[in-house]
C-alpha cells in the first residue's frame, strides 16, 4: 500500500484504507524504501512481483516517476501490478501501460465519470496485449447502482475485456448514503 491518500470517498471504503488528508511521499522517499526492501530480499534470486495499491496510486504525481524508474534500474522486477480508481487522464495510463505488466481498475459509482471512465480502459486495454500484459475490471458491487453494472459488464463484454463482480462489505462503511452526483 502506497500511502492512504485518495481522491475519491466511497461510503464504503473502511477509513484506513483511504483518506483526503494523507501526506503523499516525495520520489526520494520512495526510492529509498524501495531499496531497503531490495535489499533485505536481494539475495533470495527471485524474481519481484510488485503489486501496489493505496488509497489512490495516481494522485501522487511521483508515482510513475517511481514506477519508470523500478524499470530502468531492476532487470530483475518480473511483474509490476497497479491497482487503480481509473480517475488519471487517458495519456497518464496509456504511459503506465508501456511499464507494467497488470493494471486492475475499479468502478465507484458515487465519483466516476462513466463515459471517461471507459473510453480509458478500452484505450487502455488494447495497449496491453495478452498474454504478456493484462487488464482487469473490479466493478464494485453497489447496491444504488445495479443499472450502472449491467451497463458496465455489457460494455466490457463487447470489448472483451476480463471483470468480476466484487462484492462490498458495509460494515466499514463511512456513511450510510452515497454521494449524489450533480450532472
Amino acid at each position: 500500500m502506497l500511502g492512504a491518500f485518495c481522491n475519491y470517498d466511497c461510503m464504503y471504503c473502511p477509513a484506513e484504507y483511504h483518506d483526503s488528508t494523507s501526506r503523499l511521499h516525495d520520489l526520494d522517499t520512495m526510492k529509498t524504501a524501495w531499496r531497503q526492501i531490495y535489499q533485505k530480499t536481494k539475495n533470495q534470486t527471485l524474481p519481484y512481483k510488485i503489486s501496489i495499491t493505496g488509497g489512490e496510486v495516481t494522485a501522487n504525481k511521483n508515482f510513475l516517476p517511481l514506477i519508470e524508474w523500478l524499470r530502468s534500474e531492476y532487470t530483475d522486477i518480473g511483474m509490476i501490478v497497479i491497482t487503480t480508481n481509473g480517475s488519471a487522464s487517458m495519456n497518464y495510463y496509456l504511459r503506465l501501460a508501456k511499464v507494467v505488466e497488470a493494471i486492475s481498475f475499479s468502478t465507484h459509482s458515487e465519483f466516476m465519470d462513466e463515459d471517461r471512465f471507459f473510453d480509458t480502459v478500452i484505450a487502455v486495454d488494447h495497449a496491453m496485449p495478452r498474454p504478456k500484459k493484462s487488464l482487469h475490471v473490479n466493478i464494485m458491487n453497489e447496491y444504488w447502482n445495479q443499472e450502472g453494472i449491467e451497463r458496465y459488464k455489457k460494455v466490457l463484454d463487447q470489448n472483451n475485456i476480463s471483470y468480476s463482480i466484487n462484492e462490498i462489505d458495509y460494515r466499514h462503511q463511512t456513511r450510510t448514503y452515497p454521494i449524489e452526483r450533480v450532472s
